[in-house]
């Protein structure tokens, strides 16, 4: 798990926006669909709002509610009402593209029954979102799994009701459902969640929050709420990162490098210094290469017309694990499980707002130091010896 500290909700909110709209693209780009589930609160809200406003591939986006509330259409305790507002009156969503609980039945087992079948037509069987974005409550509840609620030992479905909980029933996604999840986005303001960010992050199962899966779990916090977690929360981390293209990567490198720039990071550009039509990617590469095995650099971005020619020539320096990435989930596990240390990419094959998803995602993941994997490894880097 990953916490993030911004000064107050209207900044973690702009944050979160703009990490949806990040895992929209990446997801339509792998799959063709993004599904998400979307928490009800006032900052998440606001998310949603400046989500709108971000780039993101709208056809392909499919909407579901983590939970609502058991209450007439458009009462004011519905979070369908502010989901649609939000999103609806401002981003080219179509109604049909958001999927309401229907907690208006009058079998509500049968509702929830009807809604786990509708996103395992969207989503898959069994269905996977590529995002679940969740709150945190002063007692420790998330999405409608409250403290003491028999919903919480639901194992069996993936939709399921709870008791009374505040004056309403509840419908709500439950922990099978939420754990397969591809990512999940905490967004948590406020001072009276102080004490749950804690023990939220120290995965402690007495609260429903912490019976939440860690891997891929990023929080999103203000000042107020994590005014309790001292330094343990991390920071976002600037790299000394080498760059290097061909002509066929030339447009994409310039702009990577300028956004790498942007947000922190020290920029080694190995070439192509201007378009050359008839350059070759193997004078850019293995510089950059051999940067690497030789820690002049943290990490290295290698792209060439469809990528496949900058990573063979990557790995032919020994102590280079160089990948060709399409989807943020390679681009995440290539480095924790594989200890990937270049990230190579088509420029003519992967559009600019994608690549730096790519290229962030990249740089932000860490080694695990798994057992199984440095024995994996070790095995390939035999291999190089018996070669050379």
């Amino acid at each position: 798990m990953k916490i993030k500290i911004f000064t107050d909700g209207e900044s973690v909110a702009k944050e979160a926006g703009k990490i949806i709209a990040a895992e929209a693209r990446a997801a339509v780009a792998a799959r063709g669909r993004f599904t998400v589930a979307v928490s009800g609160g006032h900052t998440p809200w606001q998310m949603l709002r400046n989500l709108a406003g971000e780039e993101v591939p709208w056809a392909g986006m499919y909407v579901f509610q983590v939970d609502e509330r058991v209450a007439p259409a458009g009462d004011p305790d519905r979070n369908l009402t502010q989901l649609r507002e939000s999103l609806l009156s401002h981003a080219p969503l179509r109604p049909e593209q958001i999927y309401a609980m229907p907690v208006e039945s009058p079998d509500l087992e049968a509702g929830a029954r009807l809604y786990a079948q509708t996103l395992r037509e969207i989503a898959g069987t069994p269905p996977v979102l590529d995002l679940a974005h969740l709150g945190l409550g002063p007692d420790g509840h998330t999405a409608s799994l409250v403290p003491g609620d028999p919903v919480l030992d639901v194992t069996d479905a993936d939709v399921a009701l709870t008791g009374i909980y505040q004056k309403r029933r509840r419908m709500t996604l439950t922990y099978p459902l939420l754990n397969r999840s591809r990512r999940v986005l905490w967004v948590v303001t406020g001072s009276e969640k102080a004490d749950m960010i804690v023990r939220l992050r120290d995965g402690d199962v007495a609260i429903p929050a912490g019976r939440i899966r860690r891997d891929d779990a990023l929080v999103l916090a203000d000042h107020a709420a994590a005014e309790k977690l001292g330094s343990s929360s991390d920071e976002r981390k600037t790299l000394r990162v080498g760059v290097a293209a061909d002509h066929g990567g030339f447009g994409l490198k310039e702009e990577l490098v300028a956004h790498l720039r942007a947000n922190g990071h020290e920029v080694v550009d190995f070439g192509a210094y201007s378009l050359t039509p008839d350059d070759d990617y193997p004078d850019f590469v293995v510089p950059l290469a051999r940067a690497v095995v030789a820690g002049k650099v943290n990490r290295g971005v290698a792209i060439c017309g469809s990528g496949v020619g900058a990573s063979v020539c990557a790995n032919k320096i020994p102590g280079i694990r160089a990948c060709l990435i399409h989807d943020h989930f390679s681009a995440r596990q290539g480095v924790e499980d594989d200890h990937m240390n270049i990230l190579c990419m088509g420029g003519r094959t992967v559009g600019p707002a994608v690549a730096w998803d790519l290229v962030q995602i990249f740089l932000a993941a860490e080694f695990s130091q798994a057992e199984r994997h440095r024995r994996r490894l070790g095995k390939v880097a035999s291999l190089e010896t018996v070669n050379q």
